[in-house]
């Protein structure tokens, strides 16, 4: 393994300018520091392109094979001196995690100069076939973690086309196994929801299958706690696991049967049901902490919470404090209203169909950590020479 300037392996160069009034929207990706931003109709690169960000996210880099438009808020590499792009995407990740992790040059502060990574020294692999094998094995990691995060979008998406489905278009199996309202149900109209609903059907709130709770905790020194907090959520859909001294005020205690949803900017859509992987699950007093009172309706009630009706009336109800944040009450979110039929069986029904569904995806979460966990573990390991790969 030896050691070269960056600038021998990879040369980098500035992105381009490009406003949004200039573009048309089109099939080329345009690419910036913090990913995709959009799209035009026209591309500044082709082929195997990475791309990081000089300006504003600072570390994260972006393997694109195509047509792309990079930012001049990025660097992209210009040329790869015959190595492998894949390969090189991985050493400028693996470079730029080490800087950030020591914060000892540019990363530190708003910008990133080429010359400056261009002058870093760095572990190299000369033979492009060891570059192949080495990034082989970590796409593949990228590509099963992609996967997994692609179809919890379509079961998540699924999961509220059913509710939908069954509570807003009322089209619920009837006892013949039949769509209801389409098959010409009776449908009767409710003042409270100033619609038709089933007969036999009634208006309720939310806070007729769920109970706020706030079992407050104050975090101790020696106590390693799985905290959920907003940062958390935003950066990987994941818990952090931390020592009470690193956290500075008080908590929520939760459970795995409880719903988290944020009462923080409630425009941007925060919704979790904890893994509770230990004892010692909390978190933010930002979130708004619901729990089933029937253990076997928890499906129905994370269905209503996920809905675009809820999410609405949230977002609604919401009053802004400052410019930039706006809150919800707790309360408010057990007013919400929905229609819900007398008879358990039709919920109970949906429990045990859709049930099943949320904890597919809950599981396809916490391998999406495993993996990234194993993706930083062996990055490092594989870009210094320390792990090789045995052909």
């Amino acid at each position: 393994m030896n050691k070269v300037k960056l600038g021998d392996v990879i040369t980098l160069h500035r992105g381009y300018d490009l406003p949004s009034s200039q573009r048309v929207e089109g099939s080329v990706p345009v690419i910036g520091s913090s990913g995709v931003s959009g799209t035009h109709n026209v591309a500044k690169l082709n082929g195997q392109n990475v791309i990081t960000g000089r300006y504003g996210t600072i570390g994260e880099v972006y393997y694109h094979d195509g047509p792309c438009w990079p930012l001049n808020t990025t660097l992209y590499v210009e040329d790869f001196h015959g190595n492998n792009p894949r390969y090189c995407s991985y050493l400028l990740e693996a470079v730029l995690g080490s800087i950030r992790i020591d914060g000892s040059d540019k990363s530190t502060v708003p910008g990133v100069d080429r010359n400056v990574l261009h002058a870093l020294s760095v572990p190299f692999i000369d033979d492009v076939g060891e570059q192949i094998s080495v990034s082989r094995l970590l796409s593949a990691l990228d590509d099963k973690i992609d996967l997994n995060r692609r179809m919890m979008a379509e079961l998540e998406e699924a999961t509220r086309l059913i509710y939908d489905y069954w509570f807003t278009q009322f089209d619920f199996p009837d006892e013949n196994g039949n769509p209801y309202r389409s098959s010409g149900g009776k449908m009767v109209y409710n003042e409270a929801l100033k619609r038709e609903i089933p007969e036999g059907w009634e208006d309720k709130t939310l806070g007729d299958y769920a109970i706020p709770i706030r079992d407050s905790v104050l975090p101790s020194t020696g106590v390693r706690y799985e905290h959920y907090s907003i940062p958390a959520y935003d950066a990987e859909l994941f818990p952090s696991f931390v020592d009470g001294s690193d956290i500075a005020s008080n908590k929520y205690r939760v459970s795995s049967d409880c719903l988290l949803y944020s009462k923080l900017n409630p425009k941007f859509k925060r919704l979790w049901q904890p893994y509770c992987l230990t004892n010692k699950a909390i978190c933010s007093t930002e979130f708004i902490v619901m729990q089933p009172k029937n253990a076997d309706l928890a499906t129905f009630c994370r269905s209503v919470v996920d809905s675009e009706k809820f999410y609405a009336y949230m977002v609604g109800k919401a009053v802004s404090s400052t410019g930039s944040r706006s809150r919800v009450d707790s309360d408010v979110a057990f007013l919400f209203c929905i229609a819900t039929p007398h008879e358990m069986k039709i919920l109970n029904s949906y429990c045990d169909y859709v049930g099943p569904i949320y904890g597919q995806i809950q599981q396809l979460q916490i391998e999406c950590h495993e993996l990234l966990v194993l993706c930083d573990r062996l990055l490092p390991l594989l870009m210094n020479g320390q792990v090789t790969i045995v052909k």
